[in-house]
């Protein structure tokens, strides 16, 4: 008897891992779209390294194809157990990175409990992704930042992904008065609901309810090779400002802003995602 649930117990695990293999192989017309962008080879290093990554790239596309080709009657069964499993992984998770410096800022905005309609409300911003400054060394920390960060990277991609899907569809972004339609920001539900509820908890002054939370994703893109960075200090500068902490302001209900409403900071551009209101 324990000889044979051995047995099980090793086809099990066989499978398994035969699965995420399986699911793992990517189609080969996906592998050819994310070619990404090339540098050209103006340096003795890329001129060396280039050629031997190009041939690399070229077995790893007949590989990939024979073996797409070799699993196409096992491969619905592997992804369904995978996916149940929540074990899904995107083949390109390490291609294409962004050519830049990503940050997530959310803006909460509260008024009194006797809030008029017209009256000013208050306005505090914090930044919220990454989690810590880019120059500050972490040890223990880091493991919680990172888990924090990837939490919210995932979100994003989430996010982008389904906008994505849309418009490849034909299909126009739907909005509602609060904001995005629920569907496509689906994905960023849990992000923005955490943090509007910590933003309550811990930072709301006494007397005031939140009435609007905004999500701005802001992308400072990373300059051509060989160029100089624009506003470098300028964006540090900023960023720092939100460590610190922006005190809280009074506004106009005017200051509100629609969804894809862009601003500018240094070098950062910030597009607003997602808006949430209780």
């Amino acid at each position: 008897m324990t000889m044979f649930r051995r047995r099980l117990i090793s086809i099990f695990l066989l499978f398994h891992l035969m699965a995420l293999a399986v699911s793992a192989i990517p189609d080969p017309k996906e592998l050819r779209l994310a070619e990404g962008v090339r540098e050209s080879p103006d340096d003795a290093v890329s001129a060396r390294v280039t050629p031997v990554l190009d041939s690399a790239a070229r077995s790893l596309d007949e590989f990939a194809s024979r073996a797409w080709q070799l699993t196409t009657s096992v491969r619905p069964l592997a992804r369904r157990y995978v996916v149940r499993l929540g074990l899904e992984q995107n083949w390109s998770m390490f291609g294409n990175p962004p050519r830049g410096t990503e940050y997530l800022r959310f803006r909460y905005y509260s008024a009194s409990g006797q809030h008029q309609p017209g009256a000013p409300l208050t306005v505090t911003t914090e930044l919220v992704f990454p989690v810590a400054p880019e120059k500050e060394s972490q040890i223990f920390s880091a493991y919680w930042y990172a888990h924090r960060d990837k939490a919210i990277s995932n979100a994003l991609i989430g996010y982008f992904r389904d906008r994505l899907d849309r418009a490849t569809a034909g299909q126009p972004l739907p909005t509602t008065e609060a904001g995005l339609d629920p569907w496509v920001g689906k994905r960023f539900v849990p992000v923005a609901s955490f943090f509007a509820d910590r933003f309550a908890h811990t930072r709301l002054p006494a007397g005031e309810r939140l009435v609007k939370s905004e999500a701005w994703y802001g992308l400072a893109a990373s300059p051509p090779r060989g160029d100089l960075p624009l506003f470098p200090e300028s964006r540090a500068r900023a960023i720092e400002r939100y460590h610190r902490g922006i005190p809280a302001e009074s506004v106009d209900e005017s200051a509100l802003r629609p969804v894809d409403s862009i601003e500018r900071e240094a070098d950062i551009v910030w597009l607003l995602v997602y808006i949430q209101t209780p």
